[in-house]
């Protein structure tokens, strides 16, 4: 089994973003007031990546490396635990999971897949630490892991409208844990945002406190303060009611991560609150498809809202 992290698959996402304003990310442990939000969000394994534990029949195990060496110190989670392969992802039914398209299909639109991505990873739960900050590695019950059975539906739009999103039925379904509620998508996205995903692959994390910068209510998505980083790629986005309004996707810079001059080790990038004086910003931002403004980008829950009502209507 591996055990250095794999940074060539994180560059391989399109998750780009970096730290707006204050960096408020917190790692969600299970006494968290918030933590039922949290058991109905995943982590995405590599297969390659999780097997039964021996030790303990009827229980899984993970090969996982850390950040550490990687960022430098003294920077925030420099010594967590990280997959090195990662997406996020939530609940919307007892066997349906979304995520962002890209973390499910290369690009386009993919329908009933029951292999490719599919076969690739599987989706944990509870993947945090707990109060002393420990993580399970190791006698992980099966309850908390789950394979994908088919992608029903993912989309990657590398032109205008630049969707990106998946719906994925697990191989069964989840029980005692309560999907995630979608938002009243008439409404507009306003006040606190919150996010809850797996950034750089590492343990469970809410990130407060944003806020929308840009939303232009003729386009798929809009762009936000979250502060965001590779493997925040599907994660739920929140608003105060801890309703779904949407899946963070991408975003600008360019490099959510940097090495200063001299340096062996990654800092995080980071920019104003307002989505500008960033540390390493991104020169060109005309090479990147879709373009609003710097910030994360997230995709608006409505298309899945429809998704699960045609699928309904269907049954």
């Amino acid at each position: 089994m591996k055990t250095p992290l794999i940074l060539a698959l994180f560059i391989s996402l399109p998750t780009h973003a970096a730290i707006f304003g204050s960096d408020d990310r917190v790692p969600l442990l299970p006494t968290s007031p918030l933590r039922e939000l949290g058991r109905a969000t995943a982590v995405a394994v590599l297969s390659a990546n999780i097997e039964p534990d021996d030790a303990t029949p009827g229980t899984y195990k993970i090969d996982a490396g850390t950040l550490d060496g990687y960022l430098c110190p003294g920077e925030r989670f420099e010594k967590d635990q990280s997959l090195s392969y990662a997406c996020s992802g939530f609940l919307v039914a007892p066997d349906l999971m979304v995520t962002a398209g890209h973390c499910a299909s290369n690009t386009g639109e993919t329908r009933d897949e029951p292999a490719m991505y599919c076969e690739a990873f599987g989706w944990l739960f509870d993947y945090q630490q707990n109060a002393k900050g420990e993580i399970q590695a190791r006698g992980i019950p099966a309850d908390k892991y789950y394979k994908c059975k088919k992608i029903i539906f993912a989309v990657r739009d590398e032109t205008a409208p630049f969707r990106d999103f998946a719906l994925v039925q697990l191989d069964r379904p989840v029980l005692g844990r309560t999907p995630l509620k979608i938002a009243d998508v008439t409404e507009k996205v306003s006040g606190a945002l919150h996010m809850i995903g797996y950034p750089m692959g590492t343990p469970m994390k809410l990130t407060s406190n944003a806020r929308v910068l840009l939303d232009d209510p003729t386009r798929q998505s809009f762009v936000t303060t979250l502060d965001a980083f590779e493997g925040n790629s599907g994660s739920a986005v929140l608003n105060a009611r801890g309703e779904i309004v949407g899946i963070l996707t991408g975003g600008t810079p360019a490099q959510s991560t940097y090495r200063r001059e001299g340096e062996q080790c990654e800092r995080y990038n980071r920019c104003d609150d307002q989505g500008q004086n960033c540390l390493l910003p991104d020169k060109d931002t005309g090479a990147f498809p879709g373009f609003q403004g710097t910030g994360s980008e997230v995709q608006r829950i409505a298309p899945v809202l429809e998704l699960l009502k045609a699928r309904a209507s269907l049954r």
